[in-house]
Order: C-alpha cells, then sequence, then structure tokens
C-alpha cells in the first residue's frame, strides 16, 4: 500500500492548506484516473506516461500534431491501459503543444525542470483537458501518488 496525496483545487484555499491523506493499493490506482505520469530521475527529462484509453486521449490532445505510439501493458494489468516513455524536453521543442507551458517559473524553460515537474506539466494538462490524472513522486525512498481532478462544473 502507499500514501497518497490528493491535491485540491486552488479556487478553494481552506481545501489547499490541508492534505487529505489516505492509503490504497496500488491497484486502485488505474480505477481513479484515467492517466498517470512518472518522472525518470536516472534519465532526466523522460517521463513514463501510463493511460486508460480516455486518458491516452487527452495525452494526445496535449501535442496534437503528433502520433503518439502506445504500447501495451504485461498481462495482469488493466486491459484498456497502454504506456509509453518521452522525452517531455524534445517533444516541446520539437513539436506543437497545449501543455501548461505557462506554469514554468518566469526565466525558466522546460530544460530547466525536475523529474516531478515535467509528470506535474502533464497532469496539469490532462487534468485542463477534462480528465483526471495523477503523478508518482519519490522521496529518500518513499513513494507517493498525488491526484489531479478536474474541476466540477
Amino acid at each position: 500500500m502507499t500514501r497518497l496525496t490528493r491535491k485540491m483545487p486552488a479556487e478553494n484555499p481552506q481545501a489547499c492548506s490541508k492534505s487529505d491523506a489516505f492509503t490504497i493499493k496500488w491497484s486502485d490506482i488505474p480505477n481513479m484516473v484515467d492517466a498517470v505520469f512518472d518522472g525518470d530521475y536516472k534519465m532526466p527529462g523522460w517521463v513514463l506516461m501510463f493511460a486508460n484509453t480516455r486518458g491516452s486521449g487527452h495525452v494526445d490532445d496535449l501535442f496534437p500534431n503528433s502520433h503518439i505510439e502506445w504500447h501495451e501493458l504485461p498481462p495482469g494489468l488493466p486491459d484498456d491501459w497502454r504506456h509509453m516513455r518521452v522525452n517531455l524536453p524534445e517533444a516541446v521543442w520539437a513539436t506543437e503543444t497545449n501543455l501548461p507551458l505557462e506554469v514554468i517559473k518566469a526565466g525558466r524553460t522546460i530544460d530547466d525542470c525536475t523529474p516531478d515537474q515535467f509528470a506535474l506539466l502533464l497532469a496539469f494538462g490532462v487534468r485542463r483537458d477534462g480528465g483526471p490524472a495523477a503523478i508518482i513522486r519519490r522521496n529518500n525512498g518513499a513513494e507517493s501518488v498525488e491526484f489531479f481532478l478536474p474541476r466540477a462544473n
């Protein structure tokens, strides 16, 4: 099991001041979100992406003029989930993107981002496109998952 932290929307400052931490099984995550992103610390710039059919559509929308080649996951994992790996800075420089690059601090570029920030950019993009997303964080050997849910209208 892992500890999960759900990020609250910025529109509700009281909700942002507290963390809603809870524990679930890793196998429950595909039932909660459409896409999961994991920044690669061993190969900076690279991000692992996992998505179901809806989630891969959201990711495809982030790169409208590109073809993303999704690969099947090993047996035992959800049938409708696929994965791929991308060098995010290279993809941003090489093609048009709908990633929310405006969230990168002024005076910096995507080349200055950490692996977690790459994963966050993708999760923010999926959330903005209307899909729930999550990122995997690693800190001192501990793993956690943060959820980014679209606003309810």
